[in-house]
């Protein structure tokens, strides 16, 4: 992939322009767990320029893509290496998302991630700071986890589940009464943010859950369920964040109808 490599290298440099699309300064950041094709982003790239940040699960990474620093948590490394890394230069809009072109959790447009990413309104992600890119809300909504109220069989397995309000504690920084009862979200750790919502949190917090991250005795899908689980809470959102669907289609991707009834959408606004 020498030309996407290229990318990559002088990504830095990237000068965006303001007309289309490419009017906003867009960071996409995803990790290359396994021997996924990512030359799909050329193709992208042409149409709407970003900045790419591709880290490399493998060691030593995989030639032109960043190296995380810790290699735990499927994506939950990769994710937050990039904030760390670059807090002081963060682009307008960061996107995080998987490698793979195709992605069944890319549900609006089709699997393709690239046709997910164009129909993007940054409007509404500039109005709300901080959106999953999925909509339909199984699996994740309504209600996720109960930290307070882990079931009998979550203890005796011992289940993530079991421990979630102590993870949390360590993880946000908070006392017990801090933690929610309930947690519900839309799946599966593909979100976009805003700088300004990232920056809300000091990097030390950023800091503080990689650590977890890389001593944690949960194994790597452990560790990134728990963050799907928290991305939401992290950058700002209720506990509870699940909008309705046919809404989300219309804010985030301009999908406002007809409905079955007839009814047209208009996309909210958010101040």
């Amino acid at each position: 992939m020498p030309e996407l490599r290229e990318l990559i290298r002088n990504h830095t440099n990237i000068q965006t322009t303001k007309d289309g699309p490419s009017q906003y300064d867009i960071g996409i950041v995803m990790a290359k767990i396994g021997p996924e094709n990512v030359n799909w982003l050329i193709e992208l790239y042409h149409e709407m320029p970003f900045r790419p940040f591709i880290y490399s699960m493998k060691s030593p990474a995989e030639p032109g893509c960043l190296t995380p620093h810790s290699r735990r948590g499927r994506e939950t490394a990769p994710y937050l290496s990039y904030i760390i890394d670059n807090y002081d230069s963060l682009p307008d809009y960061s996107i995080f998302i998987h490698s793979k072109d195709e992605q069944w959790h890319n549900d609006i447009l089709g699997t393709k991630s690239a046709d997910t990413i164009k129909a993007l309104r940054f409007e509404h992600i500039n109005a709300t700071g901080f959106v999953n890119l999925r909509c339909a809300l199984n699996p994740g909504c309504p209600l996720g986890v109960n930290p307070l109220e882990p079931t009998e069989e979550d203890i005796r397995r011992k289940d993530t589940r079991a421990f979630f309000a102590e993870i949390y504690m360590e993880l946000l920084d908070v006392t017990r009464d801090q933690v929610p009862r309930h947690i519900g979200n839309v799946c599966c750790a593909q979100f976009a943010v805003t700088r300004a919502r990232i920056l809300r949190r000091p990097k030390s917090d950023y800091e503080r859950m990689l650590r977890w991250v890389e001593n944690s005795h949960e194994v790597d899908f452990g560790i990134g369920w728990v963050f799907e689980k928290l991305w939401d809470t992290i950058f700002g959102m209720d506990a509870i964040n699940c909008p309705n669907y046919e809404q989300c289609r219309c804010d985030l991707y301009g999908w406002c109808g007809p409905l079955p009834s007839g009814k047209i959408l208009r996309p909210k606004v958010t101040t």
